[in-house]
């Protein structure tokens, strides 16, 4: 009995080929979507090296790729958008206080970039809210300050030399350990 033939659908990939790019692009680990399609289990990893090494996958997977960027809007600009709605917030935009506490401002009076910058709202009971919390500053401005090599590289904001400083400091130690040593010799 001859074995069957995999059916080739009109993209010149096989179905399970098909099915492997599919499973593939929505979670890119190569061993669970050749198991997911269909691919024995014990030689997962493998096939999935021999897929994604195979031209007509490899540019299915690039192209489905790009597709779903493209949906997504998922582009380099846009991350950088995002970073800098996170980074440039500011907590006024959102809160007034002074001698009779704090005030939070009419959710209708936010801007798109105002409410990206918002990661969690915490609500009271009595539909009042009790907490508003932003997205990390920090950790925005990080991201935007490596982005553009402020960090990283030899730049002012980038990280010092310290190997001279770390030299130094411990010549200094190294004279107090030997002052240490002579004078509990001495004693």
């Amino acid at each position: 009995m001859q074995a069957k033939r995999p059916r080739r659908v009109p993209t010149g990939l096989t179905e399970r080929e098909r099915r492997f790019v599919d499973e593939y692009i929505r979670t890119p680990n190569g061993r669970q979507a050749a198991i997911r399609a269909g691919y024995a289990p014990g030689r997962a990893a493998r096939s999935a090296h021999r897929l994604l090494a195979k031209p007509g996958v490899r540019q299915a997977v690039d192209e489905a790729t790009a597709k779903r960027a493209e949906k997504k809007r998922i582009t380099a600009d846009r991350v950088l958008e995002e970073l800098g709605r996170m980074a440039f917030s500011n907590m006024r935009d959102y809160v007034a206080w002074g001698p009779n506490g704090m005030e939070l401002r009419d959710q209708a009076l936010l801007d798109d970039d105002q409410t990206a910058a918002v990661a969690d709202i915490e609500h009271k009971g009595n539909g009042k809210v009790a907490r508003l919390k932003l997205y990390d500053k920090l950790a925005a401005l990080n991201a935007l300050a490596r982005h553009l090599g402020m960090i990283g590289g030899k730049t002012a904001l980038g990280p010092r030399d310290y190997t001279q400083q770390r030299k130094d400091a411990n010549a200094i130690l190294r004279e107090r350990l030997l002052k240490i040593a002579k004078q509990g010799e001495k004693k």
